[in-house]
């Protein structure tokens, strides 16, 4: 970064640049609209304008899960905090990566309550105690050196330990001053680490877990949010210490779901597979999960217990260790760090090997896969959209999937070949978020296909999605499964249906008026034949699968 004295929103965009930031998403509004004229005039960085705050938010979100680096979201304080809060909780929950950059539209008179003012003064709303309760670290800025540390700052905590959201909210002065190079706080120093040691875990650790591998009758491993970027790692771990490997919701996707050793996700409405080879586990190596409560059956002992198995636990933060359920051991290291570690000591003899697989393929045999032997009906069950889907999946393909009923069904029965390709949101589980993010995932990958699922409900909450990837003719093809009800709701009322049934919107024509190839479709042949057609599309398509409201999720849980 120069020394020179240099208009702030200039000098902001210069600290993102150095922090490796390559996309800002938002909209310009308030005091944000100096940042995003930075913007144009800089090299290395790209503004992306998007529908509503809250689409933004979620697709920078999204470009934290893919490339493992923060994004920036940014806007007019008011409305980053209002609708982009949606996204901005789903990252903190999720921890992904992202850095908040917005303002607090104070006029330079902040204490009389300016129009849009949001300081947190008499008879304003707070907006540094919004962000700061779905943030990992929040900070205002009066003048343009603050701003400036502040990103620098930001981008540090967005990545150090568990990463998350962070927020820079600044004050008029901060956007529209110089910075002085002399001045306090520095920023000379543009990156706060340069480079990050990751811990690692000692010989005599490695061995001893290589160790309960191969002694155990059967190690189970789980694999968690934290270890999303250690794919080959994964599949390696399972293939040498002949261990199944099951996965937390988060984790959907980081071992393909055909690598034979495959046990399925955790999670209510996961793989009953899953559950049966953790009840028969005697070891459990747990990678880079938190064992939250909705992957371990509210903390059941019939599925984690240290009374019954050796639960050896791997994270980068200390605190994770133990807090949900009991360990025998917790190493604190970086999850690809242990695992390369690990694997050249691994070794099992070809006994141990077929006893395991024995014991793996008999509760595989249990479980019926409902996606492929589902009868082709008019409308579809969900459980065939699933297995029609399941027939054409490639590597090409990407998976974002929203949330409600159609989610659950493709937790259950969705084979996907590829690790890594399998995006959700996993903190607050908010309809609508799986198009929105979909938007990301196209612009940064697009030489696949990416295949957005979404109920009609979730497609009603997310409609100008539509309308940005035709503008920006991304290879996406949005699944609407079309049942013309709240199902997640529906399946939870004891006392009656009420407030549940959703206008009949033909999203065909919806998305024909966007500007995006679209299509209705009532059979698995249709189905198959729309989801080949758009596969060899340059831009957007929609199909819109009419499905049987009948259907109901709830059979799918998984009991204790």
């Amino acid at each position: 970064m120069s020394l020179e004295p240099a208009p702030a929103a200039q000098a902001m965009v210069r600290a993102m640049i150095d922090g490796g930031v390559t996309h800002v998403y938002g909209i310009p509004g308030g005091y944000t609209i100096k940042v995003f004229e930075a913007i144009r005039d800089a090299d290395g960085i790209d503004a992306v304008l998007a529908p509503s705050e809250q689409i933004a938010a979620c697709m920078a979100d999204m470009h934290g899960r893919i490339t493992g680096r923060p994004a920036v979201l940014s806007g007019q304080g008011a409305f980053i905090a209002g609708t982009g809060s949606f996204g901005i909780m789903e990252a903190y929950l999720s921890g992904t990566p992202m850095v908040i950059v917005t303002e607090m539209t104070d006029h330079g008179i902040a204490q009389h309550n300016a129009t849009q003012s949001i300081t947190g003064d008499y008879a304003s709303v707070d907006l540094p105690a919004i962000l700061r309760a779905m943030t990992k670290f929040t900070t205002v800025a009066t003048t343009p050196n603050e701003a400036v540390h502040g990103i620098q700052l930001a981008l540090h905590h967005a990545m150090s330990g568990r990463p998350g959201p962070t927020a820079v909210i600044g004050r008029l002065d901060a956007f529209y001053g110089t910075t002085d190079p002399t001045g306090h706080p520095s920023y000379r120093d543009t990156i706060r680490v340069h480079e990050r040691a990751p811990a690692r875990p000692t010989p005599g650790v490695i061995a001893s877990v290589a160790s309960l591998l191969r002694d155990a009758k059967l190690p189970v491993i789980v694999a968690g949010n934290g270890t999303h970027g250690c794919y080959d790692q994964i599949g390696a771990l399972a293939q040498r210490a002949a261990a199944p490997v099951v996965t937390t919701q988060k984790a959907r996707g980081v071992l393909a779901d055909q690598h034979p050793w495959a046990g399925g996700m955790l999670g209510a409405f996961g793989s009953p597979t899953a559950y049966g080879l953790l009840r028969q586990a005697d070891m459990v190596l747990v990678l880079g999960s938190r064992l939250n409560p909705a992957d371990t059956l509210m903390e059941s002992p019939e599925i984690f217990s240290v009374d019954r198995q050796t639960i050896v636990q791997v994270d980068c933060v200390p605190e994770h260790l133990g807090r949900a359920i009991p360990v025998t051991t917790g190493i604190v290291s970086d999850v690809r760090e242990f695992l390369d570690a690990l694997l050249p000591e691994i070794g099992v003899d070809e006994a141990t090997v077929d006893s395991r697989w024995e014991c793996l393929e008999a509760l595989r045999s249990t479980i019926d896969d409902e996606a492929a032997v589902a009868l082709s009906s008019s409308p579809l069950r969900p459980q065939r959209v699933v297995g029609v889907l399941n027939d054409l999946l490639t590597d090409r393909h990407r998976i974002v999937l929203d949330a409600g009923n159609n989610r659950i069904f493709h937790y259950r029965y969705l084979r996907m070949p590829t690790p890594g390709r399998v995006h959700m949101c996993g903190g607050h589980l908010g309809m609508g978020w799986g198009p929105s993010a979909a938007l990301a995932a196209a612009l940064l990958r697009p030489d696949g296909r990416v295949l957005s699922i979404v109920g009609d409900g979730g497609m009603q909450m997310a409609l100008p999605a539509l309308a940005f990837a035709s503008a920006h003719q991304l290879p996406i093809t949005f699944v609407v499964m079309n049942n013309g009800v709240l199902g997640n709701v529906l399946d939870a009322q004891k006392a009656g249906r009420y407030a549940v049934d959703l206008p009949a919107i033909d999203y065909t024509a919806v998305a024909q008026a966007f500007g995006l190839s679209a299509r209705r479709v009532e059979t698995d042949a249709a189905f198959d034949d729309a989801v080949r057609v758009a596969d060899h599309l340059d831009g957007p398509a929609l199909i819109e699968v009419m499905t049987d409201p009948g259907e109901s999720s709830g059979q799918l849980r998984v009991r204790r």
